[in-house]
């Protein structure tokens, strides 16, 4: 199906994409507000969804200039209707709605979470199905088993904190700017991964459970003591360190339940997405463990792992191709059908 605009808008960042044929992105705009929330030290959503509403018009004007295209020879829209913040995502439905009503054209609502294992599908490169998918982000760390686009079946993820939240905390204990992914990832080029001893939960059993909760709890006790008593006085190079062991726990442990879980899948391929599919020490061990293993790993380009409209629209190719649109009158949710708290429809 031609040409399909992705709009997406589950959190902080507002994005719009425009893709032909489900492979090749013709324009793409993000609007973050990760500097007006940095001081807050996260995302406060009534502030969120305001700069969503000051931004979205200008986003879709800015894509269809880039392809050189109106806003006529849109032929479908896909939006993220869930999960996510309820006020951010209802300015992106209701944008969606509004276009997709005035065109007289299919809307199609999608699921974030798996769009962004779809994100593999940008670029046209082949993915071979049935793979087990790594979501890591600052809300969601799960596994699944894909059994195409959009079909997916969880097999199990963090009990506590995702591995973005537990880096962004992580950060904050070591005074290092928000979102704390990237900053850890920066400082920890750097750093030693053996100067601080951290627990990896679960990792050596045969569950598909993560946690990072007990991992951040370490750390914290380590650099200020327990109960705030004989903090640690790090310079640059102990945090620098601190970074290192810390990011170095967390990969261990995503890298260890997913090749657990393509073992117990049965799969050849593996793939990640989400914000922390950024990170350079994941994407790096994730290649040589599949070099090792015999596996086929799929990573998005890393502009596509963090919240994005192109992910977005690709999906809502896939969903199009199946004939799954929805109706004008779909309502956004805080829930999916993909995340460990999956409503249920129908």
């Amino acid at each position: 199906m031609g040409i399909v605009l992705g709009i997406e808008s589950s959190c902080d960042d507002t994005a719009t994409a425009l893709l032909r044929d489900g492979q090749e992105l013709l324009g793409e705009a993000v609007a973050s507000q990760a500097d007006d929330f940095a001081v807050w030290g996260g995302v406060v959503p009534e502030i969120a969804a305001r700069g969503h509403v000051a931004a979205l018009p200008g986003l879709v004007e800015r894509v269809l200039e880039q392809a050189g295209l109106a806003l006529s020879q849109v032929e479908a829209v896909a939006v993220g209707a869930w999960p996510g913040l309820i006020g951010s995502l209802l300015c992106g439905v209701t944008a969606a709605k509004v276009i997709a009503a005035r065109l007289r054209i299919p809307l199609i609502a999608v699921d974030h979470i798996q769009a962004h294992l779809a994100a593999v599908h940008l670029g046209g490169t082949p993915v071979r199905y049935p793979l087990v998918g790594l979501v890591a982000s600052g809300g969601h760390s799960h596994i699944y088993r894909c059994l195409a686009p959009g079909r997916m079946e969880l097999l199990g993820g963090t009990i506590d904190d995702a591995a973005g939240e537990a880096f962004d905390k992580a950060a904050a204990m070591l005074e290092l700017p928000y979102p704390g992914g990237p900053s850890i990832d920066r400082m920890a080029t750097s750093g030693s991964s053996a100067a601080f001893d951290l627990p990896r939960s679960f990792i050596h059993d045969d569950t598909i459970r993560l946690s990072f909760a007990g991992l951040k709890t370490a750390l914290l006790y380590q650099v200020r003591g327990p109960l705030g008593r004989d903090a640690l006085s790090l310079d640059d190079a102990g945090v620098r360190d601190a970074c290192a062991s810390f990011q170095s726990a967390v990969v261990d442990c995503l890298v260890a339940k997913l090749l657990l879980a393509a073992r117990q899948q049965g799969v050849t391929s593996i793939a990640v997405g989400g914000g922390v599919a950024c990170n350079r020490a994941l994407r790096q061990r994730l290649a040589g463990e599949a070099d090792r293993q015999g596996l086929t790993v799929h990573l998005p380009a890393p502009r596509h792992c963090a919240d994005n409209a192109a992910m977005i629209a690709v999906l809502g190719h896939h969903l199009l191709e199946r004939g799954e649109i929805s109706g004008y009158d779909v309502v956004p949710l805080p829930t999916g059908r993909a995340g460990p708290r999956a409503v249920r429809r129908g």
